[in-house]
């Protein structure tokens, strides 16, 4: 785990190289179909080295919680540990991760500091109207139900419909076996910097522009929860016509260093992680590979 841009998949096809694992995506924009470039999907070279899972999973105007994803990766560990393979969960949605391991109780703890200030930040930027009108997609009885024009209340509503599906999923119980908490970290100055590097390349030469156009031509709105994403958002504005080239990737690195400090702060009250630096070298160096398989063994993985 760890902050976006700082290397997990790196380090991941690292360890793969070493031990037989399968990767289990833990990634809440990966799960979405022709959303490739901007969440940083791994490449086809990748998913034929290892096998990947829990990416590709529904249509970016199909809703997709937290609940849904957890379903699937509870099931899909012991399949994976049945074939004589580590099951290696890699990815930055720290909401993703912890339900996965000690549960969560979405009807009752419908609250992610991740899913609040990415909503803050839509509210503040956009108004009231489209949060509003993207609850009446996901949940519409409590579109219908709570006073629309009260923002904390849209807010708390959406929270609810985004992390457990309108709150009506199950608690999920705790992960009983061996568990080993890896963290992916580097100084925030070079963490910054690569998520500028990534921005300027997503826009300049790894095509996002070119992504985000069939996804809008096929129909799905940029007010879409998963056309909100940093990258997505600015581009569908820049091809709008509402940002030049150079304000959409400058608010594309803005709102991802953002969400990096949203996720540093998530994984950093978990006292079980033990983070890995990277400093300014690569994640597949080799002491951070080894240390990663080393946790792995100690972890009860033969």
């Amino acid at each position: 785990m760890g902050p976006t841009a700082s290397g997990k998949t790196e380090l991941a096809l690292a360890v793969a190289r070493r031990l037989a694992v399968e990767i289990v995506v833990a990634d809440s924009r990966q799960v979405y179909r022709g959303m490739d470039i901007g969440t940083a999907k791994p490449d086809a070279a990748a998913r034929a080295a290892v096998p990947h899972h829990l990416i590709d999973l529904a249509d970016p105007d199909e809703a997709f919680t937290v609940a849904d994803w957890v379903d699937r990766a509870r099931r899909l560990v012991p399949q994976i540990a049945s074939r004589g393979r580590l099951p290696l969960v890699v990815g930055g949605t720290g909401l993703y991760v912890s339900a996965l391991l000690d549960g969560h109780d979405y009807a009752a703890q419908p609250w992610s500091p991740e899913v609040r200030g990415r909503l803050t930040s839509e509210l503040e930027a956009e108004g009231l109207v489209p949060l509003v009108e993207r609850l009446g997609r996901l949940d519409p009885e409590s579109a219908d139900r709570i006073d629309v024009r009260n923002p904390r209340r849209v807010l708390r509503a959406l929270e609810r419909a985004e992390i457990g599906g309108g709150g009506v999923a199950p608690r999920a119980t705790p992960y009983t076996g061996p568990v080993s908490l890896l963290g992916l970290e580097r100084p925030r100055d070079v963490l910054y910097r690569r998520i500028d590097e990534r921005a300027r390349a997503l826009f300049a030469d790894d095509g996002l522009l070119d992504e985000v156009r069939p996804l809008l031509d096929a129909g799905h709105a940029a007010d879409l929860l998963p056309m909100s994403g940093h990258g997505y958002r600015e581009a569908a504005a820049h091809l709008a016509g509402e940002l030049s080239f150079d304000e959409a990737i400058e608010l594309t690195a803005r709102r991802t260093r953002q969400y990096a400090k949203r996720q540093l702060s998530w994984f950093g009250r978990d006292p079980r992680v033990r983070w890995l630096s990277a400093g300014d070298g690569p994640a597949d160096a080799e002491p951070i590979v080894s240390a990663a398989v080393d946790a792995a063994v100690a972890a009860g993985y033969h």
